[in-house]
């Protein structure tokens, strides 16, 4: 759809949130809920979903626990066991399916142990040179096995499908998913890929400052006005991206409101009327294209009468894949939401 910015490619379509983003995501990659999440076999999987409180003294709730260790020391093969110092303390091989995972990896200083990533992993630059093992959607899983990683990094279980989970299993491969569905999650993944990577050493300082960084975006969000906004990721049809935890957190932790957060869906298509009716303060846009970003300013100024400071521009990878940049995405937006409430109120 040539009117989405270049690494955002959205289809229509209305029968599940999959289908809906699937394509958009394969650039994008926002991380988003899958309805029937498919259960993994026990001691391959680490499935985390860390409830991450604001205190940046707290490490990894919920990634540390004693179940988790019992699983690493059941999944331990008999080779491992009695394997010789040398080959016990080589750096695990890992596989990366997401872009935001890479850059996760990346961020915990684990780069070297990545052997091969999705086609969508374009940052760091340096994450362009490792070799493709398929995008968001089609993992080649006899290339992957063939690599003969230690672990493999997804972001939904949907993501692998319980045929190749078996395999994993059965090649006592580890199989960890990381879908942040809040800020905090970010650092927190960082310190978990440290901990199965062993690289501590460089992800607990990357992920405290992350921690200090989004600490002072909460305590210095504007005490004035909270500002309801609409999120455009798409225009012909139009997109938004409405109910979804992590969005929702960046947009609160910039004291916005989605117009949309109580849609139903994750990625609704709606309608310029109804667009116009509950008539937002903001309109929140992600495009590359100067042109085409002109074109939904001129767009949105004379269906909503918005001024030039109330439309808001920020880099599509950044604020749309739930990595490290999100964070700096979400301080671009609240200093623009700053700036505008500087002028409307």
């Amino acid at each position: 759809m040539p009117s989405l910015p270049a690494t955002c490619r959205l289809q229509p379509a209305k029968r599940s949130v999959w289908s809906g983003l699937r394509r958009w995501s394969l650039r994008c990659l926002f991380v988003l809920p899958l309805a029937l999440p498919v259960p993994a076999p026990a001691q391959v999987q680490t499935q985390v979903q860390p409830e991450i409180q604001t205190s940046t003294e707290h490490s990894t709730p919920e990634i540390q626990n004693k179940q988790e260790d019992t699983e690493t020391q059941n999944a331990t093969t008999d080779q491992e066991t009695q394997s010789s110092p040398t080959v016990a303390t080589a750096r695990a091989r890992a596989i990366s399916l997401a872009p935001h995972i890479t850059e996760i990896l990346f961020a915990a200083g684990a780069q070297d142990s990545l052997i091969a990533v999705d086609s969508s992993s374009d940052y760091p630059p340096a994450a362009k040179d490792l070799p493709s093992i398929g995008d968001a959607l089609r993992v080649n899983p006899e290339r992957l096995l063939a690599l003969k990683p230690d672990q493999v990094w997804a972001w939904q279980p949907n993501q692998i499908g319980p045929e190749l989970q078996g395999q994993l299993q059965q090649a006592s491969i580890r199989l960890i998913f990381a879908a942040p569905k809040t800020l905090d999650d970010i650092p927190a993944f960082i310190r978990l890929a440290g901990d199965r990577l062993d690289t501590a050493e460089a992800a607990v300082p990357a992920a405290a400052l992350l921690d200090q960084q989004i600490a002072a975006l909460r305590q210095n969000s504007r005490l004035g006005h909270t500002v309801s906004v609409f999120l455009e990721i798409g225009s012909e049809p139009l997109y938004t991206l409405a109910r979804d935890p992590l969005i929702q957190d960046v947009l609160s932790t910039c004291k916005a409101q989605n117009i949309y957060a109580r849609h139903a869906a994750v990625a609704p298509a709606i309608s310029l009327e109804d667009v116009l009716h509950k008539r937002p303060q903001v309109v929140i846009l992600a495009y590359r294209d100067p042109a085409q970003l002109r074109a939904r300013h001129l767009f949105w100024e004379k269906h909503l009468g918005l001024s030039p400071h109330a439309l808001l521009n920020l880099n599509p990878d950044a604020l749309y894949r739930p990595g490290p940049r999100l964070i700096e995405a979400t301080r671009q937006l609240c200093e623009q939401l700053d700036r505008y409430r500087a002028q409307a109120f």
